[in-house]
Order: structure tokens, then C-alpha cells, then sequence
């Protein structure tokens, strides 16, 4: 082998860990015994397959009438379509109108605060909640500044003003998605995608749940997307400025939601194993440039609200998350969260060195404990399912609320009680496994490092989702990398990774 090889064979290695992955945890939810979700393995077995046949036979000749159109026009299709999705999801959204609950019901509780005193803090429970959960700030303050800019207007509605600045946001990322997806696999997988998103029905009522989940889900592609034109810019200027892009959209979508950064990382991965030395020092660059007084302005903020002392005694570290990661019991740290043990073991300290070193001792012994194959095995399967097992991403339980009455068609549907929510979560749950099982033979299809950030960034997901305190809502995240992924594996032969690639029809601009 070559010396000059052997990064791209490196990087081909470390995405190639993904289809083991997929692999597993397809396997895992269609025949593991665990009974969480209530799901009927049977129904997955059958529904799967004709899911995958779809997307194997069908997909490729809808889209096939598409792609001639987006080839002469495809600012206009990309903007209908963008258009439609988003009116789509307003409506459906609306629907869903109800009060949020947990963790959602803090956040827009507090911006609401916030907006109108110019404090949270003046409340117990916030003052508490964001003392333990200060991540959550940065949507607290996107929140309270979107509730001002719609108080200038008159709107006083703020449920439907974060519907539609989801669904805004929302749609930015589709158009991000559909221009990276076109970069890497040309007009015929940007066709494919566009037929993928209405596919996957969580899309459309998701912008219903105002919530972290759905306000980050499009930075990911966006910074890939930005990622993707540093790589190909053509001039040094141009190049700072699409890492300049790159570094401000990583910190937004960190502020939203820290898992952001594994697409950053997926990004200077690449950049790195393939030599990209210029894009990469620009990136690097650009993203401490920001990042790092970026993140000093947001704490000093938090600390003016709820003071530097407060938070370095209170805010829960990483090790709580890790240690509910590592579940022994059925019932605990991932999926459902029994008595809530963790938390209440968490915070009954008042030393934060003390109670760090207790949940160190205590992830040492679970780490042991698990020593075992079998074990792993065992615990892996369980946290699997939680993760991967429901493919509507339960995003139910914080659109029900409190009110679990299905009062109109579309909450028979979403909601848990609701007459046709059986047949919704069964039927997402095989379309997602499909996609899984498409990701798969899209990797091997490629046979080149093109595309390899999507496949590390949905490689990070995974072993972020291995590792951390896990719910089905989480993965979410990435399911626009997800499609994105789908849509380039194109009709033909199969290429191993490894092999160099030909040139064909669909791959071309």
C-alpha cells in the first residue's frame, strides 16, 4: 500500500464501522424480545421489507420523473416544494396545539419571562431547572428574542410564532439538505430526496413540538452544506468565507443543541484523512474564532442570570449523563427513567467535586459489571431499542402534554390513545429501519470518500447514542443526514469501498 493511501483508506475504515452498526440495530428492534414500545415484531417483520422494496424499486422511477425538471429548474422546484412543506407542517402543527410539558414547558416558560421582565430567574423553577440544565439556555434566549420581534408586530400567539419559526428553520435545512444531497450525488439523488421527505411523517407534525429537536434538526446539513463549499471554493477568499459560515452555523446549532458539534467534527475528519490541509487550517481557524469568545459571551450571560457560583455548584456534569448510560436495571437511564433515581442521586450532594467522584466510582462499577459479552450484549440491546425502536421518534410525549384526549383526526393519528397511532408508529418504525438498511448499501455503493462526512456524522450519532442517556427523540436530530445518505445510492452495480469510482449519468452535476 501507497503511504499517501493510506489516509483514504483510514477514513473509508471509520465509515465502514457504520454498516455494523445499522446492521445491529435493525436486527435488534425487528426480533429483540424487550417489550418496550409495545411493538409487534411480527408487523415489522412483514411491513419492513416492503418498505425496502419500495425504496430499492419505486423510489428510483418516481424520482426519475423529477430529476429531468430539476436539471433545467431547480431553484423553482426547490422553493415550491419548500413552500409546500412548510405550509404542510403549519397546518398539521396547529392541530397540535397545546401546552408544553418538561423539559419544553421550562424552556418556554422562561423565554416567556424573559421577554416580558427581561429575567427567568425570578422564578424557583427555572431558577432550579437551568441552576442543573444551563444547556438549555441558548433556546431560551432564541426563544425570548422571537417573542420580542412578534410583540413589535402585534403577534401575541407565541405557541404558533415557534410553530412557524420551526417550520421556517425547518425549511432551510430541507433546501441545505436538497443542495449538499445534489453536490455529492447530482440531480438524480437530489430528486430521490425530495420524495424521502414526505415520506417520513414525523417531518410533517414535528414543528409541533417546540423543542430543541426540531429547532436544531437542520444545522447539521447546513454545516455540512458550508463544509462542502469551503472544499470546493475556488479562491482563498471565497474559501474564509464558507468557513466563516461554517464556524457560526456550528455554534448556533451548539447552542441549540451541543450534539451539533458531531458534524463538525465529522467535517475536519474528512478534511483531514484526505489531505485538505488549506480547508482545514481555514475551518479550524474560523471556528475558534468564534467558538471560543462565543461560548464566554453565552456563559457570561448565564452567570448574569443565574451567577457563576450557582452553576459551578449545581450544573449537572457529564459524568451523570455517562452514568445513565450505562443501565443495569431494565428500568433505568434509558427510554424510561423509573423513580427518576439518577436525579434525585445526582443532586443530593452539595460538593460537585464530591458528587463527581461518586458517580465516577459509580460508572467504574457498571463499567465492571458489564465486563461480560453477555452483558453488554444484554444492555446494549435494551438501550438499542430505546434509542431505534420507534421510528415516530415518541415525539407524542411532549405534543400531548397534559391533554392525552385525541380530539381531532390528525391527534388520532400522533397521539399515544389515538385510534390510528398503532398503525402510525408501526409504520414509521419500518420505513426508519429501511432507511437504516438503504444507508447501508448507499455506503457500499459509493465506494468513494465523497460523501463520508454524512456517513461520520451518522456514525457520531450512533456512538453518542451508545455512550449517553438515551431517548427515541434524540436520533432526530439527523435524520435529514439520514435521507441525504439514502438518496445517493443510485440503480446499478454495487462498487466496494476502496475501489476507484466510475463516472455515471446520476452522479453527474
Amino acid at each position: 500500500m501507497k503511504r499517501s493511501a493510506l489516509p483514504t483508506r483510514l477514513l473509508l475504515f471509520g465509515t465502514a464501522l457504520l454498516l455494523p452498526c445499522f446492521l445491529f440495530t435493525a436486527g435488534n428492534v425487528l426480533l429483540s424480545p424487550w417489550p418496550l414500545y409495545h411493538r409487534s415484531r411480527l408487523c415489522l417483520l412483514l411491513l419492513t421489507p416492503v418498505c425496502l422494496a419500495f425504496l430499492l424499486f419505486l423510489l428510483p422511477r418516481i424520482a426519475g420523473i423529477l430529476s429531468p425538471l430539476l436539471q433545467r429548474r431547480e431553484r423553482v422546484v426547490l422553493c415550491i416544494f419548500a413552500a409546500a412543506f412548510f405550509l404542510v407542517q403549519v397546518a398539521l402543527s396547529l392541530t397540535l396545539r397545546h401546552i408544553p410539558i418538561t423539559d419544553a414547558e421550562q424552556c418556554f416558560t422562561a423565554a416567556s419571562l424573559l421577554c416580558d421582565t427581561g429575567a427567568f430567574e425570578t422564578s424557583e423553577r427555572a431558577y432550579v431547572y437551568f441552576s442543573r440544565y444551563p444547556f438549555n439556555l441558548g433556546f431560551v434566549y432564541l426563544l425570548s428574542a422571537l417573542f420580542r420581534f412578534c410583540g413589535w408586530l402585534g403577534w401575541t400567539d407565541r405557541f404558533a410564532a415557534a410553530v412557524v419559526f420551526g417550520a421556517l428553520l425547518f425549511s432551510a435545512g430541507l433546501l441545505c439538505t436538497a443542495k449538499l444531497t445534489r453536490r455529492l450525488g447530482g440531480p438524480g439523488a437530489q430528486a430521490r430526496l425530495l420524495v424521502l421527505f414526505p415520506l417520513c411523517l414525523p417531518f410533517l407534525i414535528c414543528c409541533a413540538e417546540v423543542y430543541t429537536d426540531v429547532f436544531a434538526v437542520s444545522f447539521p446539513p447546513m454545516i455540512l452544506l458550508a463544509f462542502q463549499n469551503a472544499l470546493d471554493a475556488k479562491s482563498r477568499r471565497k474559501r474564509l468565507l464558507h468557513a466563516l459560515a461554517f464556524a457560526l452555523l456550528s455554534f448556533a446549532g451548539i447552542q441549540l443543541r451541543a450534539t451539533a458539534a458531531i458534524a463538525l467534527i465529522a467535517c475536519f475528519l474528512r478534511a483531514l484523512f484526505e489531505g485538505r490541509l488549506r480547508t482545514l487550517l481555514a475551518l479550524a481557524l474560523c471556528t475558534l474564532a468564534v467558538l471560543v469568545p462565543g461560548t464566554r459571551a453565552v456563559e457570561s450571560v448565564n452567570a448574569r442570570h443565574l451567577g457563576a457560583d450557582n452553576l459551578a455548584a449545581h450544573r449537572l456534569s457529564v459524568w451523570h449523563y455517562l452514568a445513565m448510560g450505562l443501565p443495569v436495571r431494565v428500568d433505568e437511564g434509558y427510554g424510561q427513567y423509573g423513580e427518576g433515581g439518577w436525579l434525585i442521586f445526582s443532586t443530593s450532594f452539595e460538593d460537585p467535586a464530591e458528587r463527581d467522584a461518586a458517580l465516577r466510582s459509580e460508572i467504574r462499577d457498571r463499567v465492571y459489571y458489564l465486563r461480560y459479552p453477555s452483558r453488554m450484549l444484554h444492555m446494549m440491546s435494551r438501550k438499542n431499542l430505546s434509542s431505534f425502536g420507534d421510528g415516530t421518534f415518541r415525539l407524542n410525549e411532549i405534543i400531548e402534554g397534559d391533554e392525552h384526549a385525541p380530539d381531532n383526526a390528525v391527534k388520532q393519528v400522533v397521539y399515544g390513545r389515538g385510534a390510528f397511532h398503532g398503525v402510525y408508529q408501526h409504520l414509521c418504525t419500518a420505513w426508519q429501519l429501511a432507511l437504516l438498511l438503504l444507508c447501508c448499501l448507499s455506503y457500499l455503493r459509493r465506494g468513494d470518500t465523497g460523501a463520508s462526512a454524512l456517513f461520520l456524522t451518522l456514525l457520531g450519532a450512533f456512538l453518542y447514542l451508545c455512550l449517553w442517556e438515551t431517548k427515541a427523540r434524540y436520533f432526530f436530530m439527523f435524520q435529514m443526514i439520514l435521507l441525504s445518505a439514502c438518496a445517493l445510492h443510485a440503480p446499478g452495480s454495487m462498487r466496494f469501498p476502496g475501489k476507484a469510482p466510475g463516472r455515471t449519468r446520476d452522479t453527474a452535476r
